[in-house]
């Protein structure tokens, strides 16, 4: 219930978002875009918010360990689904190829979170920042997709600052669940979350202002 209840809330906030400072909102707004708009920033904002859900249910079940092995891979299951469908947000606006390399990309930062994690929990400090530059490689790419596909509201060096922040956020949640600080780990998951709201919003205006006429 709190995950819809945030998730209905990040939406709600990015939909606020684009009506009150969005740069690409014009005077009058048809039924239609509206439509378009609120379509967009649901798929948007509901992807997104699962993925941070979904990598929260991860590291903590992958953490404890204990008598329930399966329950980090399930987790991790249901994010690598959601990877492709995040691509799939993607691909209606720049296509199925663009979709799929972001999906692909996407999917690797959880094959490498299958080593971050463990990293984390061991104390390893090496093993940690190896995952880490490997996860920030695999957002220098995904940025390159993405400025790529829309050079003028995903410029490379700005999406590929953002992502990192984001993995900063969320290793600052990690490493203080696996060191016992479970106040920390959540405060922390919590500034994550909000930055993947961020991100929504930085992704979601990016597309209105390449596609204009899509959302009048």
């Amino acid at each position: 219930m709190r995950a819809f209840v945030r998730t209905l809330l990040g939406t709600v906030s990015a939909l606020l978002a684009v009506g009150l400072f969005g740069t690409a909102a014009a005077a009058v707004v048809s039924p239609s875009g509206d439509r378009a708009k609120a379509e967009l920033w649901t798929a948007m904002g509901t992807q997104w918010s699962d993925s941070a859900r979904y990598t929260r249910e991860y590291y903590v079940a992958a953490l404890l360990g204990g008598a329930h092995p399966g329950a980090a891979q399930a987790a991790a299951a249901s994010l690598m689904k959601n990877q492709k469908d995040i691509g799939a947000v993607f691909a209606k606006y720049y296509g199925t190829g663009t979709g799929d390399q972001i999906s692909d990309i996407l999917s690797q930062q959880v094959a490498i979170a299958a080593d971050l994690v463990p990293a984390a929990g061991a104390g390893d400090k090496a093993k940690l920042a190896d995952a880490t530059a490997r996860w920030q490689q695999s957002h220098a790419e995904l940025a390159k997709v993405l400025s790529t596909a829309n050079p003028d509201h995903f410029p490379y060096e700005q999406t590929r600052q953002l992502l990192d922040r984001n993995l900063a956020l969320l290793t600052t949640a990690v490493t203080s669940f696996a060191g016992g600080d479970y106040a920390q780990s959540i405060a922390g998951n919590e500034a994550y979350y909000q930055d993947v709201q961020n991100l929504v919003g930085y992704f979601g205006n990016g597309i209105v202002a390449e596609f204009p006429e899509q959302f009048k």
